[in-house]
Parts: structure tokens; sequence; C-alpha cells
């Protein structure tokens, strides 16, 4: 995968983990959000955020082990179980939302539903 593979894979893992973390936190996708930006070296990093003004420490729950694998594991199931599209593609089962149009044509699941799965099995 290249570099531009790359990107668009984190971002899809991106939008799989702001989906689990709305619905393993119990609030609206809207008071959460991510984006992905270049790190040091070749690497991405993925940043989760409290979406609402002055932020609700949201995410700070997620430093917690059990939540954050629940996290996982729903961001997991969302992309794995989805038969609305392709492994090769995505839809708004799975990945898709209004806010992330810009990617819609590069969001992939099936490889983020790979990786979910050796995190998972890793833990």
């Amino acid at each position: 995968m290249g570099s531009d593979g790359l990107y668009w894979f984190h971002h899809s893992l991106a939008y799989a983990m702001l989906e689990g973390a709305a619905t393993v936190l119990e609030v609206p996708r809207q008071d959460l959000n991510v984006t992905v930006r270049a790190a040091t070296g070749a690497g991405h990093e993925i940043v989760l955020y409290d979406a609402v003004p002055g932020g609700a420490g949201l995410v700070a729950r997620l430093q917690e082990p059990d939540i954050f694998r629940e996290v996982l594991s729903v961001a997991h199931g969302r992309v794995d179980q989805c038969r609305g599209c392709e492994p090769d593609a995505s839809c708004y089962g799975c990945l898709r939302h209004y806010g992330n149009q810009f990617a819609h044509p590069r969001l992939q699941r099936g490889p983020v539903a790979a990786f979910l799965s050796e995190a998972l099995a890793a833990w």
C-alpha cells in the first residue's frame, strides 16, 4: 500500500473509530470529530476530539483500556458486518456521513475490518 493508500486507510480507520466511540460513549456522532494528520516520519496520526464548544471530556474516557477496546470492537463490527457495500468501498451504513463527503470515493471498509480483527485478536 503506497503512502496515498495508507493516508486513506487511516481516514477509513478514523471514521470507523469515530462511529465506534459515539456508540460506546452513547453520544451523538456530532459530539465527536476526527482528523488524520501527517506524523513525524512517514506515518499518520488519528486525532479524535470533542466537537462540542469547550469540550465535554468525552475523548478522555477513551483512555480506559476496557472502553477503548469496546470502541475498537464496535468499530470492527460496523465495518465487518456491513452489507450495504463491497469491502473495497464504503456506504452510509459503515463509514460515510455528511461531514466526510470529500473522502467517500476513497473510504474502504475491508482493510479496516482486517486490521481491527488482527488488533483485537492481539489484544
